[in-house]
């Protein structure tokens, strides 16, 4: 019997059914495709422009930063950032000719790591990263190394997959000149501390892109497929640092820091335009080089690291012998295995390091509080002057200590036998404890305070650097903080804190007729075609004290160095006024004696004051010199003498500076006796003969050198001058009478530094020579000597 088809009914009913399935399968389909292209189109396309195209920004050229003169201290140049897309590493036809995929990743990234000193199976991890098609292998990369990683690349047939973008990077021209005010850059090319910080909206500029289409094996299309945004420039800045000015503040403080071994907290300083509040240099040491931010060279830091890695290694009963390469250079690959593999240990080491290259990174001009001191005075004496509770001729008693309020203990002067009877100048001269507290108890706390505030001493400058701290003061609200004691410990700056800049500023106001301005390190910002943007303006935030009082104050400030405790800053020639300082410190939980900080800010000239120069000498031991008017006194000096002439201040000798005065020595070889005594007679030299002959054969110092006036001319008669060189002998610790006469005896001429010689004691000795001692000289050479004098200059 034959088989049975479908009949009619059950053919109706397939036809149905497959009519449905159809329409339900295109049904789902068209849902799917108005899902995707409707409600998750911007989705989609995103994915869809991720798999075909190859997205790269552009780094801008970041602005430059200038000088005051237009030279060149921050710039950026081109470079290269090396990349590769992980998925179109393997080459499929290789594979089908032998060449195993991971033999292929092998190979690109031993070529990478080896041109461009990488670690391998770091390289390595990022070609394996088949999941992404963007890996940055390198940055910074310098135009040779970018053109021999090609070379070699195309040599092997393995460089489709490798990219090179445009980048650029920073250069600091000077390395680690200015470099906590210039701060740096990181990777990203982001400004991180200093100037680069403060503005990089301004200098940073605007990224472009290269978009390049992909094709299937994801290699670039033609360029008519790519569409290229270029980078906006950013904008350049023109500091009011002088670097001249920079370099010599740096070198004086290069000295003191030698000078200062135990200072654990280095020396700063400041140079500022008094009329204008620019400033003209700012300097802390040590420092670092923004070219190699996060490597630590100074010995003074890598030695508090390696005494800090020493107690973590102890705590954590780990023995391991930490190589140098990681003090400087930081790094796990630099810690030993043993080390790498505690974590723990490893954030402590890290967490050490890192706070090593803060105090590198920071500003403490700006950013770092401490207890003014003496300086302070001037602030005191001027807020009492200004309201008329005392004059100039005014008396105060200081019998070495004075009991104060509910304070059990007198608080003492720094001359514990007192300063007797004095008037207000003296009591500033002497640097009187006793006296400022007197004068202060006239003026009262609610004034103190006001005049405090007023001359901006309770609150950030506005200078333009990150980071800048307001000072601490007492808590007015409170009475058990502000009372009577605080306000006596306060007239002498004691008991709280502010910053350098702050000092700077209120100082800069006392002489300035009582202007108070805001400091300021950029001049102009220019446009990344060069025309200027915009350019900075004295701004005088308000008066503080009247033009009489500002008189008083230059004229007493002037009387401190040339008869007080500043007489270590004095320059012939310039009429320098100042204020020493040592003030005390908190001391660290491991210190086992007091700590001071030694400072002077000094004002020249006084009669027109053009610059105020700070510098402080930081975190001192009791047991080591400390003293402000001793060790940053000078200092302040010798940066005045060269920066006062360079800025065109003209020396004008008094009388009593004659012996300092320098003369242009005549020629007058040939002469007779009586002819060579009267030329030199009237140049302003004596002279002393050697020989019998008629006439002058040779005289020392030659025709056209310059030498004291002080200085005697040697005229030879008939016989010849030595030929041989002579040893400059050693002079430390001689008076000035006594180098003097011994270099003299040699032939040489003394060239008298420091310490005026109306204020030459017993105790003024020589601090310093140059040339140093055993350098071979000419006869007739001029030797410098600076004295200095340990009487008189406490300032405690």
């Amino acid at each position: 019997m034959a088989a049975k088809g479908p009949n009619n009914l059950m053919r109706s009913r397939i036809v149905m059914l497959t009519l449905a399935f159809v329409a339900i399968g295109f049904g789902l389909v068209a849902v799917r495709l108005l899902y995707m292209q409707v409600f998750r189109n911007d989705f989609y396309v995103q994915q869809a422009t991720t798999l075909q195209t190859r997205d790269t920004l552009v780094t801008p050229n970041r602005g430059t930063i200038y000088d005051a003169n237009m030279q060149v201290l921050a710039e950026s140049a081109s470079v290269a950032r090396i990349t590769v897309n992980p998925k179109a590493v393997i080459d499929e036809s290789k594979v089908n000719k032998g060449i195993p995929a991971e033999q292929q990743q092998q190979e690109l990234a031993q070529i990478l790591a080896d041109t461009l000193e990488l670690d391998y199976d770091t390289v390595l991890g990022k070609i394996k990263r088949t999941d992404t098609q963007y890996q940055i292998i390198a940055q910074k990369v310098d135009k040779d190394t970018e053109n021999a990683l090609y070379e070699k690349l195309e040599a092997a047939g393995c460089g489709n997959a490798v990219y090179s973008e445009p980048d650029t990077k920073r250069y600091y021209k000077y390395g680690a000149f200015l470099s906590t005010v210039l701060g740096y850059v990181n990777d990203d090319n982001v400004g991180v501390y200093g100037l680069e910080s403060e503005y990089e909206s301004e200098l940073a500029g605007t990224a472009g892109r290269i978009v390049r289409a992909q094709n299937a094996k994801n290699q670039d299309m033609p360029y008519d497929y790519q569409q290229y945004i270029p980078a906006t420039d950013g904008n350049s800045l023109v500091l009011t640092i002088d670097s001249d000015i920079q370099n010599i503040l740096e070198k004086h403080l290069e000295t003191a820091l030698a000078d200062n071994p135990n200072a654990r907290d280095g020396v700063s300083g400041i140079v500022m335009d008094v009329k204008t509040g620019a400033v003209l240099a700012m300097a802390n040491l040590p420092d670092f080089d923004p070219n190699q931010p996060r490597v630590i060279s100074d010995e003074r830091y890598l030695n508090e690291l390696k005494e800090t890695v020493q107690k973590l290694l102890e705590e954590a009963g780990v023995s391991a012998e930490i190589p140098d390469k990681y003090y400087q250079e930081g790094g796990l690959d630099n810690l030993p295995e043993s080390v790498q593999n505690n974590e723990a240990l490893v954030d402590a080491l890290t967490d050490a390091r890192t706070e090593e290259l803060y105090k590198m990174w920071y500003n403490p001009v700006v950013t770092d509080t401490y207890e003014p001191g003496s300086t302070f005075k001037l602030m005191n004496v001027a807020t009492a002057y200004e309201l008329g509770v005392v004059h100039a001729e005014d008396t105060f008693y200081c019998g070495g200590s004075m009991m104060v309020g509910d304070w059990k203990e007198p608080i003492k002067c720094h001359n514990t036998n007192g300063h007797g009877s004095q008037t207000l100048t003296q009591a500033v001269m002497n640097s009187c404890n006793v006296a400022m507290m007197q004068i202060v108890a006239k003026t009262g706390r609610e004034r103190f305070y006001d005049f405090f505030k007023a001359f901006g001493m309770n609150s950030r400058t506005g200078i333009d650097l990150p980071n800048e701290s307001p000072g601490i003061f007492f808590d007015v609200e409170d009475s058990t903080s502000w009372n009577e004691v605080s306000l006596a410990v306060s007239s002498f700056g004691q008991r709280f804190q502010v910053t350098p800049i702050q000092m700077a500023s209120m100082i800069s106001a006392i002489v300035d007729d009582g202007r108070l301005k805001k400091p300021y390190l950029v001049r102009e910002v220019l446009n990344a075609d060069g025309s200027i943007k915009s350019t900075a303006e004295t701004e005088v935030v308000r008066q503080v004290i009247s033009e009489d009082t500002s008189a008083y104050m230059r004229d007493t400030m002037l009387q401190v160095v040339e008869s007080g405790t500043g007489k270590n800053a004095y320059v012939p020639g310039y009429r320098v006024g100042g204020k020493t300082a040592t003030s005390e410190i908190l001391k660290e939980a491991e210190d086992v004696e007091d700590r001071y900080t030694a400072s002077f800010i000094g004002v020249a000239p006084m009669d027109d004051p053009q610059i105020v120069v700070l510098v402080a000498i930081s975190d001192l031991p009791e047991s080591s010199p400390h003293g402000g008017g001793a060790l940053a006194a000078p200092v302040v000096g010798r940066i005045m003498e060269d920066v006062l002439p360079y800025i065109g201040v003209t020396p004008v000798y008094t009388d009593e500076e004659n012996d300092r005065r320098e003369l242009t020595v005549p020629g007058v070889v040939g002469s007779t006796q009586e002819q060579a005594a009267s030329t030199l007679q009237q140049a302003g030299f004596a002279y002393r003969v050697v020989g019998s002959g008629d006439t002058v054969t040779d005289q020392v110092p030659a025709s056209g050198v310059r030498i004291p006036a002080s200085g005697k001319v040697i005229l030879y008669m008939g016989e010849d001058k030595p030929a041989e060189q002579i040893e400059v002998p050693d002079l430390t610790g001689l008076t000035p009478d006594e180098c003097r006469d011994t270099l003299e005896q040699y032939g040489l001429y003394l060239k008298q530094k420091g310490v005026a010689s109306s204020q030459i004691t017993g105790n003024t000795t020589a601090s310093r020579q140059s040339p140093a001692k055993g350098t071979k000289v000419n006869i007739g050479a001029v030797v410098t000597v600076e004295f200095s004098d340990t009487t008189g200059v406490d300032d405690r």
